[in-house]
């Protein structure tokens, strides 16, 4: 196979990679910004873009985790004010349920499901901050870490 251009696969990717991220972050500008550090991640690991498998697949893996990193980023810097402007000493909660178990189960839920239950066990989030950043109400979070968690107890049995 060819090697990759990256302006063509920008040219005929790009508005896929944003609508993936925009279905995570439910704000364009947030989208477009993400969406430039995915294809700069595309420029920096596209000698490891395993041909035989679909290129959107690839797209949206990398876009995908670009918007976890986004998460994670955003919520570190609000501990970070957090402790400042509270002077307080910040104490990291015990996870309490192995994050492999998400990341091995099955993918078949809703992503944004599985995202806040990655962000919830992986990440320590609470439910709450979930659903303000979600735009859900906690019982709905609640509803769709519980499904994840009923997925995964399917995919250990």
């Amino acid at each position: 196979m060819r090697k990759m251009n990256i302006i063509k696969l920008w040219e005929k990717n790009a508005d896929y990679v944003l609508g993936v991220c925009k279905h995570y972050t439910k704000n364009t500008d947030i989208a477009e910004d993400i969406r430039q550090e995915v294809f700069l991640k595309i420029i920096n690991s596209k000698e490891s873009f395993n041909k035989e498998s679909n290129i959107k697949t690839w797209l949206y893996a990398i876009s995908y985790r670009c918007c976890i990193d986004y998460f994670r980023e955003e919520r570190r810097q609000k501990e970070i004010f957090d402790e400042c402007s509270v002077t307080a000493v910040f104490c990291v909660k015990d996870v309490d349920f192995p994050m492999w178990k998400v990341n091995d189960m099955s993918r078949t839920h809703c992503p944004i499901s599985q995202l806040m239950a990655e962000l919830h066990y992986g990440e320590g989030w609470s439910r709450q901050e979930l659903a303000t950043i979600f735009g859900f109400s906690i019982t709905q979070v609640h509803k769709k870490i519980q499904a994840v968690l009923c997925g995964l107890q399917k995919f250990l049995d």
